[in-house]
């Protein structure tokens, strides 16, 4: 016990390396589950407030095989001897605190870059300049996910370019407003990504492997979404829950031609909106609203997607 306590906290203590180099590290053979975020690759996100406790397990790993949790010596870890599982409490100070699960006799691993949210007062609006502006003060429908949050990440120049997920960065999910101000805030659900991650491999499967979906709006803030005129109070996007979404491999800005005839329009977000319905039938736990945007002067055509756990179609 003694042996296995004092490797714990030597490996608690490490250096952790930037977590921009999540990048090169290598691919995971098992699954890191961490409050609720389900899956995530050889990288995945978490979001807690400061002072809470994320639960963290590994699974998939080879009967007898252990795992170890290196902190960075950041927070307070508590691990379960035998089980694959710690809890580990969040530092009071907000910011990001990568994470990294290791598979023992092996090379693989799992990055988990924890942000630990900045508290927000909803009397004031604003957040260190950046505009807020007003959460409806219930939620809609006693719906828990359209409730005021309690807290936003803070985004800098220096982590803004983190990896949440396999495929998708920190800051593809920003407010398009004031955008030479920092730091900025932002929201970003679990299940979206998981959606997202899912509808990628659903594309690679379909012949158009990519980097990356493009997200042209991700989170806005309730002073934004008024800004650009839409009327709608609980908006996915005010709870980091949608994305408006564009396939663009070619990488001109636009829709590409998905369907194949020729020409970029309407019937490819439609074709993309089939792919996502085959995304809900296989993940029913990832169902939520679903449009094909057509074109206008701004933006080719787009789909919106969400994770709001039940059905919706406009």
């Amino acid at each position: 016990m003694r042996t296995l306590c004092l490797v714990l906290a030597l490996v608690a203590g490490a250096a952790i390396a930037p977590a921009a180099e999540a990048r090169d590290a290598p691919p995971s053979r098992f699954t890191v589950h961490a409050g609720d975020q389900r899956e995530g690759g050889d990288v995945l996100a978490a979001f807690v407030m400061p002072g809470r406790t994320l639960p963290i397990r590994a699974t998939g790993l080879a009967a007898g095989q252990a795992a170890v949790l290196q902190t960075g010596g950041r927070g307070r870890i508590t691990g379960v001897p035998g089980s694959r599982a710690w809890r580990w409490r969040a530092p009071e100070r907000p910011g990001l605190y990568p994470l990294v699960v290791h598979a023992e006799g092996g090379t693989a691993e799992v990055r988990l870059n924890v942000f630990v949210k900045t508290p927000v007062d909803h009397a004031r609006r604003t957040l260190d300049g950046f505009r807020i502006g007003r959460y409806e003060p219930q939620p809609q429908a006693g719906r828990p996910d359209t409730a005021p949050p309690a807290g936003l990440i803070r985004v800098t120049p220096a982590n803004r370019d983190t990896r949440l997920s396999p495929h998708f960065r920190l800051d593809q999910f920003l407010c398009h407003q004031q955008p030479e101000h920092w730091p900025k805030y932002v929201l970003v659900q679990p299940r979206l990504l998981d959606k997202l991650e899912r509808l990628h491999g659903a594309l690679a499967e379909a012949g158009f492997p990519l980097d990356t979906i493009t997200v042209m709006s991700g989170y806005r803030t309730p002073w934004y979404n008024a800004d650009i005129g839409n009327t709608t109070r609980y908006s996915r996007h005010l709870f980091g829950g949608a994305a408006d979404i564009y396939v663009d491999a070619d990488g001109d800005d636009r829709m590409d031609d998905l369907n194949g005839d020729g020409t970029v329009d309407t019937r490819d977000a439609a074709w993309l909106a089939d792919l996502v319905e085959t995304v809900n039938a296989a993940h029913p736990e990832l169902i939520g609203g679903l449009s094909a945007y057509p074109a206008n002067a701004h933006h080719g055509p787009f789909v919106h997607i969400d994770a709001r756990g039940y059905r919706a179609r406009w």
